[in-house]
């Protein structure tokens, strides 16, 4: 049995060093692209100032038991500075006051229904515009889920293009300006838009912005926002310069509405909405349409709240990549195929190896190094050199997406960024052995046929608006 697992484990030190290898030459590309866009010579950076023709927009936000932030949303989003803007918030059978809410803020009227709409969607009950914000409608809808919500808001959206946010997100005031300008530089090439999405934890935000970004003690929230900056800017950036990206947030994505319509809508067979219709986009796109581009746009950014607990980090984290297994079971003709590109050739099979497949070789590898030191039958030099390879990946792929931070943005301040790096330093040891055991269950979730739920995941404490402080009268 000894060699047989001594055999595996040098398997396993293989998988890492190709891993390594990818995941860095990744960074060098998205260090290369954000020097570049942050001197404004990026490939979707207009040459000329502002193009002259900017395309309507529907900014679409399905709410379901959002009593506590509906309101600040719905006004953050309406403070953007995109002019050509309506605002959609479609309330998905709430059991709460999130309507209420809305009427009471907004001053809500009736509007007739009409027909049927150009997506199949759970029953439409009313629809509202504001009275005192014309640009504000809210649908009123049995509950269906978050994808029938969003179709439900595709469907009676007017823009040219469709915004899809959380009810639970904070966009920048100029987020969607500057998420749009793809589709004016390449307005017949650009399929979809991702922005940035930050964690707000441990921020500041007043008025329903983020006007002090900032990293909090716990290292739930800290770890987060340094594995957002990873995830959005250390790699995102080189996948789109190849255009092979395969994911865009649902937080924070825009999308041409005749696309979304004539492809049916968000699917309800996957957790993982958002990453299914990305991948359906290269899937139906690219072998008809070779210079279809899916773009990541890095300085339009929103702001989430992520999970401050590790049970709400649980639940989230199994369904993200039950969705993730969905989403490559569905489109899996597209690896390894050149017709789709860098989608298809290289985004792919790297989802395959080192996102649904790691989390198995990253337990069975920290299993068998343990078996064999109780065996007493195992190499050192080889058990260093495994966790140096796994750890310097990590830490290596943590300074980059600072380095890129720095970069192109400097959003934090030199004691964050300290926080950060020394939580990064601690997160081999407790946050990604957790991340993989969790990503290692929710695979023998869905092998076994079961379905997670959406789990309970406590939201507001976060991004809910800061009270302005009140100065005391002097004493006489």
């Amino acid at each position: 049995m000894i060699p047989v697992l001594q055999t595996i484990s040098i398997g396993i030190f293989v998988f890492f060093v190709i891993y390594a290898v990818a995941t860095l030459t990744l960074l060098a590309m998205s260090v290369r692209e954000i020097s570049w866009y942050s001197r404004g010579q990026g490939p979707n950076r207009p040459r000329h100032g502002l193009l002259a023709r900017r395309p309507s927009v529907s900014l679409v936000t399905p709410a379901y038991n959002e009593e506590t932030l509906i309101v600040q949303s719905a006004k953050a989003f309406l403070a953007s500075d995109y002019d050509r803007l309506e605002v959609i918030v479609v309330d998905d059978g709430s059991k709460d006051e999130t309507f209420a809410k809305l009427e009471q803020a907004f001053d809500l009227v009736s509007l007739p229904l009409r027909g049927r709409t150009v997506l199949p969607t759970a029953p439409i009950r009313s629809i509202h515009i504001s009275r005192t914000e014309p640009r504000l409608r809210v649908v009123r809808k049995d509950n269906g889920g978050r994808s029938d919500a969003i179709n439900a808001g595709i469907s009676i959206a007017r823009g040219e293009l469709v915004v899809i946010v959380d009810a639970d997100s904070l966009l920048e005031p100029e987020a969607i300006t500057r998420a749009v300008v793809p589709f004016e530089v390449h307005p017949d090439q650009c399929m979809a838009v991702g922005g940035g999405i930050r964690v707000a934890n441990g921020s500041k935000i007043v008025g329903g912005q983020v006007v002090t970004p900032g990293v909090g003690m716990r290292g739930v929230g800290a770890t987060q926002v340094l594995e957002y900056l990873r995830g959005f800017y250390a790699t995102r950036i080189a996948w789109s310069e190849m255009n092979g990206l395969l994911i865009i947030s649902g937080a924070f994505g825009v999308f041409r509405r005749e696309l979304l319509v004539a492809l049916g809508g968000f699917s309800k067979a996957t957790l993982g909405e958002d990453m299914e219709m990305t991948m359906r986009i290269h899937h139906f796109m690219r072998p008809q349409m070779k210079d279809a581009h899916v773009v990541f746009a890095p300085d339009a950014v929103c702001w989430t709240e992520a999970p401050g607990t590790m049970g709400g980090l649980r639940n989230q984290r199994v369904r993200w990549h039950t969705g993730l297994l969905d989403n490559l079971r569905m489109h899996w003709r597209m690896t390894g195929r050149p017709r789709f590109g860098a989608a298809g050739t290289f985004a792919m099979p790297y989802l395959v190896l080192f996102e649904a497949t790691e989390p198995l070789v990253e337990v069975l590898g920290f299993a068998i190094v343990i078996t064999l030191v109780i065996l007493n039958a195992v190499n050192w030099t080889y058990v260093l050199a495994f966790f140096l390879i796994a750890a310097v990946t990590g830490e290596v792929l943590s300074a980059t997406a600072l380095l890129i931070e720095e970069i192109g943005f400097r959003r934090y301040k030199a004691m964050d960024l300290a926080r950060l790096t020394a939580w990064g330093m601690l997160e081999s040891i407790w946050f990604r052995p957790t991340l993989a055991w969790w990503r290692l269950k929710a695979t023998g979730l869905t092998l076994m046929g079961r379905r997670p739920g959406w789990g309970v995941i406590p939201r507001g404490e976060a991004i809910l608006e800061q009270p302005a402080q009140v100065v005391p009268p002097l004493t006489r």
